[in-house]
């Protein structure tokens, strides 16, 4: 068999292995190369062998691995530290690194959902982003990062006790009701459910009506059976299941004017089981039960339509809260309101007046929501139904609901 420079060719790569055969001259000379097998004694040793102790077992340091790894042979030796004093010889010292303190996280969340959109995502936009040019956000973009920030919010918000939401105005037929039942719809279709809607009108009013389901029971049977409810199961009982996972108790027939303690009862018999309770009242701000409303409530809707009987119900009610001072009065001051589009002629005098108005009433926080055919049929409302407009709309309005829940839990704490 032809060699170059004295090297066997079956062997030219095994020389190269680091550890089988260091040089060609290792090679026995009185026999073939092809022929010669490796023994163990042939082998340098490079980890410690069976009876070497500390003081004979000849360990590689990490660079010399290192370097053999890389395919350099044997590698420069290195230099050991000294042994430290007391350490027993034959034993290297290792000195001990100082590392910075850190103090691990436990926040983990993906908080890039949370964010408004800064770049393109979709589209050409996207496309000439990523060939280098400058190219913002559409409105579409920025307005779907937007709705995200909001269900984000309303999903991923807590407080160490449940919640309440008063929808109110004096004046009849601004959508007080429907109203509820979106609000309780949304935050139960983004929370998982734990959101109900309770009727504390005086007398019986249409929440039984818009909402899905019919109960045999409602407010009035609750009442009765206070005392015997000692579980969900049970109060489930009194409750009209609706597909967004929210929860309605109105009234079924006849019963009595509610009370300032019916309405408190009932707040602290579905708090027990459910996060977020929203309640839809009359149209009496000085009687008994919406003063017991009041009393367990934490932030204040006021519907209004661009129609001046609709802000006349407006304003009186927030006279007639700052009046009462003490909480009323800070849910005055505090209160969302809610312009709703129900389709009828809308002047627009009249609208530039409304703005004008709720301005000057000192209210910050003004949502809109666009006409949906839905709520105008005056049937039964299914919050899956609503226009995707109107979702969006009543989305932007719970955030801005939850919102307030923070500011008004986080002061009381």
């Amino acid at each position: 068999m032809n060699t170059n420079d004295g090297q066997s060719a079956g062997f030219r790569g095994a020389s190269r292995a680091q550890g089988y055969i260091e040089n060609a001259d290792d090679v026995r000379p009185d026999e073939p190369a092809e022929n010669q097998v490796l023994t163990p004694r042939d082998i340098p040793q490079v980890v410690p062998q069976m009876g070497d102790n500390a003081t004979n077992a000849e360990v590689p340091t990490s660079e010399q691995l290192l370097a053999r790894f890389q395919g350099g042979g044997e590698g420069p030796a290195t230099e050991s530290a000294p042994p430290a004093d007391g350490a027993p010889e034959g034993v290297e010292a290792v000195e001990a690194e100082t590392l910075p303190e850190v103090t691990p996280s436990f926040e983990l969340r993906v908080t890039r959902r949370d964010k408004a959109a800064e770049t393109p995502s979709l589209g050409w936009r996207r496309r000439w982003r990523q060939l280098g040019f400058k190219i913002g956000p559409s409105a579409e973009e920025l307005a779907a990062a937007e709705l995200g920030s909001a269900r984000s919010l309303i999903r991923l918000s807590r407080w160490l006790r449940s919640v309440g939401i008063l929808v109110a105005n004096p004046k009849g037929g601004v959508g007080k009701t429907p109203l509820s039942l979106a609000i309780a719809g949304c935050m139960a279709t983004i929370r998982g459910g734990g959101a109900i809607v309770l009727e504390v009108a005086d007398d019986p009013g249409a929440l039984s009506v818009r909402a899905e389901g019919r109960a045999g029971v409602g407010v009035a049977e609750l009442l009765r059976d206070m005392d015997e409810i000692r579980g969900a199961g049970h109060l489930d009982g009194y409750v009209s299941k609706q597909t967004s996972y929210a929860g309605v108790i109105g009234t079924v027939g006849d019963r009595d004017p509610l009370t300032a303690d019916d309405v408190r009862r009932l707040a602290a018999k579905v708090d027990e089981f459910n996060t977020v309770r929203v309640m839809d009242t009359g149209n009496q701000p000085s009687s008994s039960a919406f003063h017991g409303a009041l009393d367990v409530t934490d932030v204040l809707v006021i519907p209004v339509l661009d129609a001046l009987d609709a802000l006349q119900g407006a304003m009186q009610l927030l006279r007639h809260l700052h009046q009462l001072g003490g909480h009323a009065a800070d849910l005055a001051r505090n209160a969302i309101v809610v312009r709703m589009h129900d389709g009828r002629p809308e002047d627009a005098e009249v609208s530039a007046y409304a703005a004008e108005l709720i301005e000057t009433a000192g209210i910050r926080a003004v949502y809109h929501v666009p006409f949906d055919r839905h709520i105008a049929e005056r049937s039964t409302l299914a919050y899956g139904q609503l226009a995707p407009a109107t979702t969006t709309a009543i989305t932007q309005l719970t955030a801005g609901i939850v919102t307030q829940l923070n500011n008004v839990l986080r002061k009381a704490d």
